[in-house]
């Protein structure tokens, strides 16, 4: 991505460009109690030795080089930027399966001997940590017990130490949420990509689409039947994935029922057949939310666009790549869908009560206001705040004019975030 401030040069999306030689780089492997294999890099001060120590993880972001490292450790924190086992893949993400990897992020530092940890959730990775720490903050025998596609997970074993704090940065509600917001409710057969509706296609112009760069304009009663109809979508895909993942549940009963070895032999190839298959659900249109097009849907900012694609999300919309584009069923249920997944943040913060900061870029074109008011709302914490960081982007790049005449966003983040941390927490 190119920063637009003059000068600043190119920057990658989550990660710093330079980092002070003396700073001190442990890489570790880690094993979750799952035996999932992760990774990540402790940062640390030469000269001081944090009690502190700050805990960064995506779904499947590189994280290990988080843009927060250099100004954390030059005030003397720890940081330890932590991969997950579904690091560039999560065609069979399970958000429940995360939560080990995080628990065994958050054992390594307190077996390093930190006192105190900082769960800094960014973009995707503040749903994910709000889902652990509440999880982490209630009793094991109240923990979840069953992934939405309806395999156990054993959360009540596992040592889960919870966080001390919570920040978010530029986090969206839970990627399953994310997605029901920008699924295009137009198509009408999931089996035929450029099936559509037209009187819920966004790229209509009857329904108020102009070509991009010029403002789209929607009727406020055709967005909230949009809303309804993207819910409706997502629906009709958990139908298809919980339809999978009982079609294959059935011919494993088959293959184990008492009967099978006295089936015709073509009878006992079918139901292994069936018993072993892996389906893939293929999701096309997953970029259309009119908020993109439309800046009065919920006022910021944002320039026009997603950060998915370039100019007009119609690219995206239609082309290849995309969210959620491969998916297991139980992985869909599981990360993407806005109506089964239980890594939904606004469900989760009720359960957090550790001191907890929402940081808002309001130049995000994929993250609004209303949906930062709703966390803060919903927050079960007694001290909580809300705080806007003017003319930022999802990435903490400078937005247009104003934001290049700012300091950047990223050291702008770390001078609000440290007193915030340090009148909570003490110094590092």
């Amino acid at each position: 991505m190119t920063d637009p401030s003059a000068g600043r040069g190119r920057r990658l999306p989550f990660a710093f460009s330079t980092l002070d030689d003396s700073i001190r780089r442990d890489v570790s492997w880690l094993e979750a109690s799952d035996t999932a294999q992760s990774f990540g890099i402790l940062y640390l001060p030469q000269h001081h030795e944090p009690r502190t120590a700050v805990y960064l993880m995506h779904p499947r972001g590189e994280f290990t080089r988080h843009y927060v490292v250099p100004g954390l450790t030059a005030r003397g924190y720890a940081v330890f930027g932590h991969n997950s086992r579904y690091l560039n893949n999560d065609t069979d993400m399970v958000h429940e399966r995360l939560l080990f990897d995080v628990a065994a992020g958050m054992r390594y530092l307190r077996n390093r001997g930190f006192e105190r940890v900082v769960l800094l959730g960014n973009s995707g990775g503040g749903s994910l940590l709000g889902f652990y720490q509440s999880q982490a903050e209630q009793a094991p025998v109240d923990r979840i017990t069953h992934t939405p596609g309806g395999e156990p997970v054993n959360l009540r074993d596992e040592v889960m130490y919870p966080g001390d704090v919570y920040i978010t940065v530029a986090a969206h509600l839970g990627e399953g949420r994310f997605l029901l917001n920008v699924l295009d409710p137009s198509v009408t057969d999931e089996q035929d990509p450029a099936s559509y509706d037209p009187e819920w296609d966004m790229y209509n112009p009857e329904n108020g689409y102009r070509p991009y760069p010029e403002a789209s304009s929607y009727e406020a009663a055709w967005v909230s039947a949009y809303r309804h109809r993207q819910r409706e979508r997502c629906r009709r895909l958990d139908m298809i994935a919980r339809e999978y993942l009982a079609e294959r549940a059935y011919f494993r009963g088959q293959l184990k029922d008492s009967g099978f070895e006295t089936l015709p032999a073509d009878m006992r190839s079918y139901v292994t057949r069936r018993a072993r298959l892996g389906r893939y659900m293929i999701i096309y249109r997953t970029l259309a939310n009119p908020a993109y097009l439309d800046p009065s849907i919920d006022p910021s900012k944002r320039p026009l666009g997603s950060i998915f694609s370039p100019g007009d999300p119609i690219i995206g919309n239609y082309g290849y790549g995309g969210l959620a584009r491969v998916m297991t069923p139980r992985a869909w249920l599981s990360t993407w869908s806005g109506l089964s997944s239980q890594a939904d943040l606004p469900d989760s913060i009720q359960h957090v009560t550790v001191p907890t900061l929402i940081v808002y870029a309001d130049g995000d074109c994929d993250i609004f206001p209303a949906e930062q008011e709703e966390l803060l709302h919903k927050s079960g914490a007694d001290d909580k705040t809300l705080v806007e960081l003017p003319w930022a982007d999802h990435y903490l790049n400078p937005v247009g004019e104003h934001g290049a005449q700012l300091e950047d966003p990223r050291e702008r983040l770390i001078d609000l975030v440290v007193p915030w941390i340090e009148e909570r927490i003490g110094e590092p």
